[in-house]
């Protein structure tokens, strides 16, 4: 079981940045325990003990949510305008030497078109510029209000009766 250091801090730090934790879609708390050779509980504990190592993971998770951000917003751009992209496609035979090994029959190399995707590229408008390019119309609005003030007596009953005489009609 792996000692507190500010070593350990910085690997569980450092490790955290490159996989993420369950936040985000991220490598699960049990595979990052395993891998620093630290208990679950002691994860916990730490957390909530020890402020240089929490900071520490909060900062990793932090760079892994924005590395993933980033890596997600040129995929979708990508799909959003389309590309091009070269594929491999392998034919093998089996070994006749017995081996597990197959060989290789035919490798061919062949240039594929991938079409735009609309609906990527509106999700991409709508969010990155919604001030520009809106999904559906606005459904917000202001409403003023007047400052509420005082009536006198006067328009009190200048109200009333305009009211009685409106429910005599």
């Amino acid at each position: 079981m792996a000692k507190y250091s500010t070593a350990k801090v910085a690997q569980c730090e450092e490790w955290v940045k490159q996989h993420g934790l369950m936040e985000y879609g991220g490598a699960m708390l049990k595979e990052f325990c395993e891998e620093m050779d630290i208990d679950n509980k002691t994860y916990y504990k730490w957390m909530q003990v020890k402020d240089e190592f929490r900071e520490a993971i909060n900062r990793a998770k932090e760079h892994f949510k924005s590395k993933l951000t980033h890596d997600l917003t040129v995929s979708l751009a990508e799909a959003a305008k389309g590309y091009e992209r070269e594929e491999t496609e392998t034919e093998y035979i089996p070994n006749p030497n017995g081996s597990n090994s197959p060989i290789i029959r035919k490798m061919k190399k062949k240039h594929v078109h991938y079409q735009p995707n609309v609906a990527a590229a509106i999700f991409l408008l709508t969010n990155l510029d919604p001030e520009h390019y809106q999904n559906r119309q606005r459904s917000d609005m202001v409403i003023k209000k007047d400052e509420e003030k005082q009536m006198t007596i006067e328009e009190i009953n200048a109200e009333i009766a305009r009211l009685e005489k409106l429910d005599k009609e």
